[in-house]
């Protein structure tokens, strides 16, 4: 009787895939793309294309040049995160080929201050900022939920047919926007990152159950293959996605009215709508694709109308801010993400949203400010000449070296006799200049302006100070006092 053997017997090119199956997609073609452009550069200079032969001080020296010669296609300098990009994937092949390390090795002194000199250059023409994927505003959440849950037949969907027609003609034909919104909550309760895996899941990877409480939840029942997650052990994401009763806007109602639709005969999550749904089946036997997946938050922003256009990575950036403004833990905010460490983490939380922003702003911008006092109260004068109404009082003080808590020393005072004349006499002649010879003169010579009544305040309500009189301010330690008088004519 024949034994069964224990272990497996592998081909040499059996073991080579294996081998060259560590890396991920990105990273090979990462490395594919750092190796041809530096053969270009190699064939520009009329070099030997055989760079892997060279000698260590030979290959420094071209790696030198290559960096500070680096340039695109249309002759303009890479971004600093490009020339990164090159440099590792050279840094890659040349260890599984050679086994040098032209990052930190000692016989590669030159290009590595080639490089460090560059990175500068680029930090100066500011080529070295790296442009994050912007989180979803606030606002622009709110309009597309509102995109995703209003009802066809209300009257106040009419302003979103447009957009309706925008989405059907861009292959998202789902009549009630049930497909979007489930792609939407999956990528945000989850953090998934841009159009990774998309294209490979199935129904069969998520699930819902209930907690002990009875509230029902969606899980990811399989783990994934990911760019952070290609050798441990620990699960790329432990997200959880809740109902929240009573709402047309829950999650876990859409997953399920969702899944329902689906075409039975294909086992993909994410399907090609039908044009016409038929025994209640609104997809088809057609999976969408990698590269349609990949641009469908794109396809979202313009049929909802949004701000801007997003990608899917926002949705993972917009999982990380809210989170982290909620004050949520980072090793709670990584165990949906996936993310493995913290400092990965920051690129998403580091980032400061745009109402804080603001508040800066405003904060900065308050300092750089005069602080205004403004009294602003009607008065009436005693006269006997009944044409005339004094309709509002208004005084403006600009004070100096003022600060955010004090206004200055603001009392109201009695005038005395001189210091009354002193301010009509001021008024007076400001008047006149208008209104040249038309009795005014002789008028304001004739009102008699009545005392303040002391009062000791930085502002005066009006509604709160029953007097008709008019009073006359006196501030103390302030300067470029203006005051305003307006007259105004009875019919």
């Amino acid at each position: 009787m024949a034994t069964k053997r224990r272990f497996a017997s592998l081909e040499d090119e059996d073991r080579e895939n294996l081998l060259e199956n560590v890396d991920s997609k990105n990273t090979k073609r990462q490395t594919r793309t750092a190796i041809n452009g530096f053969r270009e550069y190699l064939t520009e200079k009329s070099l030997s294309l055989d760079f892997e032969s060279y000698d260590d001080a030979q290959l420094d020296d071209v790696l030198s040049k290559f960096y500070m010669e680096m340039r695109n296609k249309n002759g303009e300098m890479y971004k600093k995160t490009t020339m990164q990009s090159y440099r590792q994937g050279l840094q890659r092949h040349l260890s599984k080929t050679r086994d040098i390390d032209i990052l930190k090795g000692d016989n590669f002194k030159k290009s590595q201050k080639a490089y460090q000199c560059m990175t500068k250059e680029l930090k100066r023409l500011g080529l070295a900022a790296v442009e994050h994927y912007p989180a979803i505003a606030d606002a622009d959440i709110e309009k597309m939920y509102m995109f995703f849950c209003k009802d066809l037949e209300s009257p106040k969907m009419l302003q979103y047919k447009v957009n309706i027609t925008i989405m059907k003609k861009r292959y998202l034909p789902d009549p009630d926007h049930t497909c979007p919104k489930v792609f939407v909550d999956i990528m945000i309760h989850f953090g998934r990152r841009g159009r990774e895996n998309l294209a490979t899941l199935t129904r069969q990877d998520f699930a819902v159950q209930p907690d002990p409480e009875g509230t029902l939840y969606i899980y990811k029942t399989h783990d994934e293959l990911t760019k952070n997650h290609q050798t441990d052990s620990e699960k790329s994401s432990d997200g959880r996605m809740y109902e929240i009763k009573g709402s047309d806007r829950c999650p876990v109602r859409s997953f399920v009215k969702y899944i329902r639709r689906l075409n039975p005969k294909c086992n993909k999550l994410f399907q090609q709508p039908k044009l016409t749904a038929k025994d209640g089946i609104h997809y088809d036997n057609i999976p969408l694709g990698h590269n349609k997946l990949g641009i469908y938050m794109n396809e979202i922003s313009k049929a909802a109308n949004l701000s801007r256009e997003y990608t899917n990575h926002s949705c993972r950036a917009t999982t990380v801010h809210i989170l982290d403004e909620a004050q949520i833990p980072s090793r709670h905010i990584m165990s949906v993400t996936g993310h493995k460490s913290e400092a990965s983490l920051k690129t998403y939380s580091g980032k400061t949203c745009e109402k804080t922003k603001k508040m800066m702003s405003d904060t900065l911008s308050e300092k750089t400010l005069c602080k205004t006092s403004k009294i602003t109260k009607p008065a009436t004068l005693s006269s006997n000449i009944d044409f005339l109404c004094l309709s509002q009082t208004s005084v403006t003080v600009e004070t100096e070296a003022i600060s955010t808590t004090s206004f200055g020393s603001f009392n109201l005072q009695p005038l005395s006799d001189s210091q009354t004349q002193n301010l009509i006499n001021d008024i007076i002649p400001e008047m006149a200049a208008d209104d040249d010879d038309d009795g005014m003169d002789d008028l304001l010579k004739s009102l008699e302006v009545p005392r303040c009544i002391p009062k000791q305040s930085n502002s005066v309500n009006a509604a709160s100070i029953n007097q008709k009189a008019m009073p006359v301010p006196v501030f103390n330690n302030c300067s470029n006092i203006t005051v305003n008088y307006n007259f105004i004519q009875k019919n």
